[in-house]
């Protein structure tokens, strides 16, 4: 019961968070002089998704599955790409943790990489691969890598000396420090950049349809505004963002279940750190 709270009151404070975002984008287009044929409100997004007969096509249905493609298309994409970009980064941080000389070469390297903007690197790599499934798993796992890649090198490198000297005191090798020590104390890093990675893998596939697909949300995007179809464009962007926010918490989701009770909670550490 009391692991439930801090779940319970997350969530409620994230519901709360996005009832007064939804309530200040009505309140801003409705109090605003701007165009409604070009500026949608949250209530107008349901109506395109529930309503029939205001939009096109008449049945709300209708509109609902043609959706549904769209989502599936791109979540392949991120999906293929996170995993891709989970796998090499935990390969990469696996191997300079091993390596010294490694970690001293290549990691300057990959900070310096992560500065490039993805879309400066996407045409490069559409030239490189071309169109398909590659390329979208190139790009979304760009922006997965990095941010894994620096917080499980962190994690990893994270274990106490008295742990590191206790396996080495019963004979454990390098192999036995990495799976019993290393590892488990390098999770909360990689749900930590976990939780960075997932939501953005969205919108780099969402990114790659933009540019160089015809299928997915980011390629309809652009056809909806070229056909000046703004119920659609503008279901579109909720429909990104819901999915880059439920990654986002199925990443929290899998953190809370597969960290429960392997770790103390922070204010147990502080108890026990305090002075009597």
């Amino acid at each position: 019961m009391t692991r439930l709270r801090p779940v319970a009151a997350s969530v409620l404070t994230t519901l709360a968070t996005l009832v007064v975002l939804l309530v200040a984008w009505q309140l801003t287009v409705s109090l605003s002089h701007v165009s409604p044929y070009l500026t949608k409100t949250p209530l107008d997004v349901v109506d395109y998704l529930f309503v029939d007969g205001r939009f096109k096509p008449t049945a709300a249905a209708d509109r609902r599955a043609a959706l549904v493609p769209m989502i599936g298309v791109t979540l392949m994409h991120a999906g293929v790409g996170l995993a891709c970009g989970v796998t090499l980064a935990l390969a990469g941080s696996i191997a300079m943790s091993l390596s010294r000389g490694l970690r001293t070469t290549f990691l300057p390297i990959a900070l310096v990489l992560q500065t490039v903007p993805l879309i400066a690197m996407a045409p490069v790599i559409y030239a490189v691969f071309g169109a398909g499934i590659v390329t979208a798993a190139v790009i979304a796992a760009i922006v997965t890598f990095f941010p894994l890649l620096m917080n499980v090198t962190t994690g990893l490198a994270s274990a106490s000396p008295e742990t590191v000297d206790l396996v080495h005191a019963y004979g454990g090798g390098r192999r036995t420090l990495l799976w019993r020590v290393q590892l488990p104390s390098a999770l909360p890093f990689l749900f930590a950049g976990l939780k960075i990675a997932a939501p953005a893998t969205i919108s780099a596939a969402t990114l790659y349809e933009f540019l160089f697909s015809f299928e997915g949300l980011g390629a309809n995007l652009l056809t909806s505004k070229s056909y000046s179809d703004y119920g659609l464009l503008w279901t579109l962007v909720v429909v990104t963002i819901a999915l880059a926010l439920a990654a986002y918490a199925v990443v929290a989701l899998a953190e809370r279940l597969v960290l429960s009770g392997r770790f103390p909670p922070p204010s147990a550490v502080i108890r026990r750190g305090a002075p009597s």
